[in-house]
């Protein structure tokens, strides 16, 4: 008889960092309601401007969502503010590494409003980021509103990879674009043990198992911020001119979990044992076995450090075969 174990090594006891669906209570409908509730913060000169709030399900139309935050919507110049970002902060100021969960997971439903006549067309663009504890910028993803189609003036609707190497952002155009007034979901899968990371939008990679950062700040969990960066500050510097696009989001969740190894056992056609496991990058592995849970035997071909995350299987062949035999994965950290 062969038993397929459970593997799970040097492994912490994961958590919700922190959800929100932007209901009442905490929050209050309206604009300048997110900021100061609920461990939310952002610029205090942007205060009193209406360029974020909470708007009811009746307000913003989408069904079955219930209440939505939101950033931009106002094309009111805004006057003396030198400052194109808009942004919001929920701060959770974790080190994933040193509680033993390294992978930290957040996801965000989210969908960009156009701009209309109304503000002449002027667009924006809006992004989500993951700051460290110092409040400095890690990573992000932008979705750029503003950047037009010259043959047919519409917005590329591109998705930027962006993050700050010490002394400029740098924007990577992913090869997508996202979808307009549609509410899609965004997922962000952070090693902070290895520095890897995986996005997708809609279920679909933007890119996967890439490196997050590579520049001279520190690197934990800080926050996640919401922002808009506006595009428009002519003709004085110190004002700028949104536009009335908008990013509406809502069920802003993040997360962080210890990297488990699950191992599952099959039988071939021919008899022999097949075993499954999981595996994510930069880690070692190793097949054992073992006939009484306490003298453990290398099966030294599985001995390895994994170069890409994804599945990974071995067959048993040995003959004859032993009338009992127990595995597991053994996982040491990078």
């Amino acid at each position: 008889m062969v038993h397929a174990l459970f593997a799970i090594l040097n492994t912490a006891r994961a958590g919700e960092a922190y959800y929100t669906g932007f209901e009442t209570p905490p929050f209050n409908l309206g604009p300048d309601k997110i900021r100061g509730t609920d461990g939310w913060s952002g610029p205090m000169l942007f205060a009193g401007k209406a360029l974020s709030g909470i708007l009811s399900e009746a307000q913003h139309g989408v069904t079955d969502i219930g209440n939505a935050a939101y950033l931009g919507g106002n094309p009111a110049r805004v006057t003396g503010v030198n400052n194109k970002s808009v942004y919001l902060r929920r701060a959770v100021n974790l080190d994933p590494v040193a509680l033993g969960q390294e992978v930290a997971s957040f996801s965000v439903v989210f969908g960009i409003k156009d701009s209309t006549a109304d503000s002449l067309f002027r667009r924006d663009n809006f992004e989500f980021q993951i700051w460290n504890t110092n409040s400095q910028l890690l990573g992000g993803i932008q979705f750029d509103n503003n950047r037009l189609d010259s043959l047919t003036g519409l917005p590329l609707r591109s998705i930027y990879l962006l993050y700050w190497n010490g002394s400029a952002f740098v924007y990577t155009n992913t090869g997508y674009s996202f979808l307009p007034e549609t509410l899609e979901v965004l997922d962000f899968r952070i090693n902070f043990r290895t520095n890897r990371w995986t996005v997708t939008v809609g279920g679909a990679p933007l890119f996967q198992d890439i490196s997050f950062y590579t520049g001279p700040n520190l690197r934990n969990l800080g926050s996640t911020v919401a922002q808009m960066q506006v595009t428009n500050t002519y003709p004085f510097s110190t004002d700028i001119y949104p536009g009335d696009n908008f990013m509406l989001f809502d069920d802003y969740r993040l997360r962080t979990d210890p990297v488990t190894v699950t191992l599952e056992s099959s039988w071939t056609a021919a008899g022999a044992c097949k075993l499954d496991w999981n595996e994510e990058y930069g880690y070692r592995y190793r097949l054992q076995y073992s006939a009484d849970c306490a003298n453990w035997f290398d099966f030294p071909e599985t001995i390895h450090t994994a170069m890409i995350t994804g599945d990974r299987s071995f067959t048993d062949t040995t003959s004859p075969r032993p009338e009992r035999r127990l595995f597991r994965v053994r996982r040491d950290d990078p």
